[in-house]
């Protein structure tokens, strides 16, 4: 498909843009337009390659049916992932993992749940399956435009009617319109923040910031407290020195005093590897955003470890079909270690 594209002078960000669109076309979904998404210019790009029949034939079988939205974020992954990841911080959450940490959260009619850093969307795509049609609002943010522009593709080749989709282009670690509109609304939040950034000032209010932690993934955490509700959640993923090394002691002690700690699963090395061939080790965090009562979190606290995720792990990885997040999900959910939502 690539050599295709590539006798049409078509690289990169035009090539992925215009499998995005096709997905579209393919889908036969009814839309007002797209704020983020290029779609014409995906379609402007359709127009130079489908007299091919070749080229024509390979993307009616890859745009089409339910795995074409899970194609998206691995094609702009191939097409466009050098840009997306060099000095970013960022790596895409796969999708196994992302659909095993969505079902920690209670995901009841109603919620809004949120993604401050919301990348390719699978967060959010894989929170509205999971919920099958249940009315909530989806709110999505990132950095990067064309990443907003991903997000929006992959909601509304996901999402019910009923499933109100809001996404920002903001950067979350400066006060914008995204952080204005939703202080103190959101239930729920998944997430995979920046590990590690250096930052050298931060626009709100950041407790763990003025302690001397200038680093991303610590202050995203102040961030999701400025975004939930008393009582909500937050499952995101952090790198596994946060939760161990002696030199984040005083962040884990604020977080104490701040959070009601729900539960945490270690996972294994090279969960990035196939996608950002780093071996950067992450592990799944769930909190609760404590309330003015302090009522401690029901259901009990979970602590697992995750050997396998359902991908491979690196390039000789045997074991990649068997998925103990999975599993370790399903059990919190079925012990009840998920409590409600926040109180509105």
């Amino acid at each position: 498909m690539e050599a295709g594209f590539r006798r049409y002078g078509l690289e990169g960000e035009d090539v992925f843009l215009a499998l995005a669109a096709r997905c579209v076309q393919e889908s036969r979904g009814r839309h007002n337009g797209f704020e983020f998404f290029q779609y014409e210019r995906g379609l402007q790009v359709l127009d130079l390659v489908t007299h091919d029949r070749q080229i024509d034939s390979i993307l009616a079988r890859v745009c089409l049916g339910s795995d074409a939205v899970g194609h998206l974020p691995v094609w702009y992954q191939y097409f466009v992932g050098r840009r997306f990841r060099e000095g970013s911080g960022k790596f895409f959450t796969p999708r196994t993992v992302a659909r095993s940490m969505a079902n920690l959260l209670p995901l009841d009619a109603g919620l809004t749940l949120c993604d401050p850093t919301c990348g390719g969307g699978t967060f959010l795509s894989e929170a509205a399956r999971l919920l099958n049609g249940t009315p909530c609002e989806l709110v999505g943010n990132d950095v990067d435009r064309m990443l907003v522009g991903l997000t929006e593709a992959v909601l509304f080749l996901t999402c019910g009617g009923t499933q109100k989709r809001h996404l920002f282009c903001n950067n979350v670690y400066d006060r914008g319109p995204f952080l204005d509109a939703y202080s103190k609304r959101v239930d729920c939040i998944l997430a995979n923040p920046p590990f590690s950034l250096p930052l050298d000032s931060v626009g709100l209010r950041s407790t763990l910031f003025n302690m001397g932690y200038h680093n991303s993934d610590a202050v995203f955490l102040d961030v999701c407290f400025e975004l939930l509700k008393e009582g909500g959640h937050l499952v995101c993923l952090l790198p596994h020195s946060i939760v161990v090394n002696v030199d984040y002691s005083e962040l884990r002690a604020h977080v104490e005093r701040e959070w009601d700690l729900c539960g945490i699963i270690t996972l294994p090395e090279g969960v990035f590897y196939m996608t950002a061939r780093t071996t950067t080790r992450a592990d799944i965090i769930h909190l609760r955003k404590k309330t003015a009562t302090k009522t401690a979190a029901s259901g009990g606290i979970y602590f697992a470890n995750a050997p396998t995720v359902g991908i491979p792990l690196n390039s000789r990885d045997t074991m990649s079909g068997s998925n103990s997040l999975e599993d370790i999900a399903a059990t919190v959910r079925a012990r009840g270690c998920v409590a409600g939502a926040a109180d509105s």
